[in-house]
């Protein structure tokens, strides 16, 4: 009896896990305007930031700039990480057939992430320090 209460026990955390993703996945579905990008310390200048969004829908992404695809693929999240994890693996695109590590943080409408050149390590802080080979790029919701 013991025995099946802790794989009752066992069973009810996995789905519930599976909720947690499915959750964080469902607060970043949606149209997000990138706002900011810095690479190894040097912000790309606003101008070239005009239509570059990054688009979330159940477990695939896209980043575009006006009406030309940059990369497309799909993405995992990990909520439970300090800082929380996400993996981009790149279907389409320049990076085509790499994952691309970083970390993100969603609050309300603003959305950060900072991730590591295709192939590099995982950042562990919001930062694109010169000669790191990580990219900081900030967003904001685009309201339906």
């Amino acid at each position: 009896m013991k025995t099946l209460l802790v794989l009752a026990v066992g069973l009810l955390i996995a789905a519930d896990g599976g909720n947690v993703a499915t959750k964080e996945r469902e607060r970043l579905e949606g149209t997000w305007t990138i706002t900011s990008v810095v690479r190894n310390r040097n912000p790309l200048p606003e101008g070239r930031l005009k239509d570059a969004k990054f688009i979330f829908q159940g477990e695939r992404f896209a980043q575009e700039l006006g009406d030309k695809n940059l990369a497309k693929g799909t993405f995992r999240l990990d909520r439970g990480s300090k800082p929380q994890t996400i993996d981009l693996m790149v279907n389409e695109g320049g990076e085509k057939g790499k994952t691309i590590l970083g970390i993100y943080q969603l609050e309300d409408d603003v959305l950060t992430i900072c991730g590591a050149a295709a192939g590099g390590e995982r950042p562990t802080e919001f930062a694109a320090k010169d000669g790191s080979g990580c990219t900081l790029i900030t967003c904001q919701r685009v309201k339906p």
